[in-house]
C-alpha cells in the first residue's frame, strides 16, 4: 500500500509526540469495555514532522478479546493517506482489562507464516481496566522477530484537553 511509504528503519526511530499518544490513549478509554483500535499517521521528515491519530471501528465478532479493521475503513485509510503523503506510523489497540502485550494473537495477525506484514510500522497496546489505561508497550520488527519495550503512562497523562 502506498501509505506505507517512507517506512523502514527511519519509521521506527521517531516517536509520535505525547499530544499525539494522549489522542490516542483518550479513544482507546472511550472504546472501553470493547478493544479500540486504530492507527497514527506521520507526515514530513525531522523538524517538520506531523502526526495524526485516526481511530478506527472495532469490528472483531468478539471485541472484548480482539480488534479488527474493517477491509473498506483500512483502505480509506491509506488512500486518503497516500493523497496527504503520509505514511502509517503505528497501529495500536488496547486490551481490556488484560496486560499491555503484544500476544501470540497479536504477533500471529502481524506476522502471518512468520513474515511481518508491516515492518516498517511499530505496535502500541494499551492496557485498558475499569475504562482508564493502567500500562503499554511497544513493538517493533528487529532482527526477524518482534521487540517489546514498555511506554511509561506518565509520558503522555494531561489533564486538559490537546
Amino acid at each position: 500500500m502506498l501509505a506505507l511509504r517512507g517506512g523502514g528503519s527511519e519509521a521506527l526511530i521517531h516517536e509520535p509526540p505525547p499530544e499525539t499518544l494522549a489522542r490516542m490513549i483518550r479513544h482507546l478509554e472511550a472504546a472501553w469495555p470493547h478493544e479500540g483500535c486504530g492507527v497514527i499517521l506521520r507526515s514530513g521528515a525531522g523538524e517538520g514532522n506531523s502526526w495524526r491519530v485516526v481511530p478506527l471501528p472495532n469490528v472483531s465478532p468478539t471485541p472484548r478479546v480482539a480488534y479488527a479493521f474493517a477491509p473498506e475503513a483500512w483502505l480509506q485509510v491509506c488512500l486518503e493517506a497516500d493523497a496527504r503523503q503520509e505514511s502509517v506510523a503505528c497501529v495500536f489497540h488496547s486490551h481490556v482489562e488484560a496486560p499491555a502485550v503484544f500476544s501470540s494473537e497479536d504477533r500471529r495477525q502481524a506476522a502471518p507464516s512468520g513474515i511481518a506484514l508491516l515492518p516498517q510500522v511499530s505496535y502500541v497496546v494499551v492496557a485498558i481496566h475499569g475504562g482508564r489505561a493502567a500500562s503499554a508497550s511497544r513493538t517493533v520488527w528487529s532482527a526477524g522477530d518482534f521487540q517489546t519495550v514498555p511506554l511509561p503512562l506518565a509520558d503522555f497523562r494531561f489533564e486538559k484537553p490537546v
